[in-house]
């Protein structure tokens, strides 16, 4: 066949992996970790065995739905909401609440750096810059689950709103509405840093 390894597209992989082919699914998990791996992080809050075993658990459901997998969306929409699906089950198996996560999911350079950033620092306001950033991973952390995970697929993964609204399994108004209560959400916790502005 004409096509190398690293051109061959999602589904094609998934038509291979569906025969067992070991190699076309090693092919996909080097492809997506990243996306699997940090959407879960950012999710749960930072790093560690649970991060890694729900990654983990993600890629395994891949391998076993395989033969049964249809092109119905984008891959990366199929394997958005299977993560979405196991981050909010595992949520709700260990009863964990937003309150419970402490840690900041990102660092201030990994938050400057990211996607779609809105602030951007100055050298005069380095000190000011720093809090804020750290305050904004802070309030998106503390967001409700659903929230958190509409923020992070428009900031961090860049996809449009439909392709959410298949992820989360909701309408497209629903998943709009979702996100103008996450940025409602963020404003009223960072109105410290900003003044009030309504």
């Amino acid at each position: 066949m004409g096509i190398g390894h690293e051109e061959r597209r999602d589904e094609d992989l998934m038509a291979q992996i569906a025969t067992g082919d070991e190699e076309a699914f090693r092919q996909l998990i080097e492809r997506h970790q990243d996306r699997v791996y940090g959407t879960v992080a950012k999710m749960l809050g930072g790093t560690g065995p649970d991060v890694e075993e729900l990654a983990q658990e993600i890629f395994l459901r891949v391998w076993r739905a395989a033969p049964k997998y249809q092109v119905k969306a984008k891959f990366t929409t199929w394997l958005m909401t299977i993560t979405r699906n196991l981050v909010f089950t595992f949520f709700e198996s260990k009863g964990r609440k937003r309150e419970e996560l402490h840690e900041i999911p990102e660092t201030e350079d990994d938050f400057a750096e990211g996607k779609g950033g809105c602030w951007k620092r100055t050298p005069a306001d380095e000190l000011s810059g720093k809090e804020l950033l750290a305050a904004i991973a802070r309030a998106c952390a503390e967001l409700p689950k659903a929230q958190r995970m509409v923020v992070h697929l428009r900031q961090y993964e860049g996809m449009e709103f439909e392709e959410i609204s298949q992820v989360m399994g909701m309408s497209l108004t629903a998943a709009k509405a979702l996100m103008f209560r996450a940025r409602e959400n963020l404003r009223d916790k960072l109105s410290g840093y900003f003044g009030a502005s309504n």
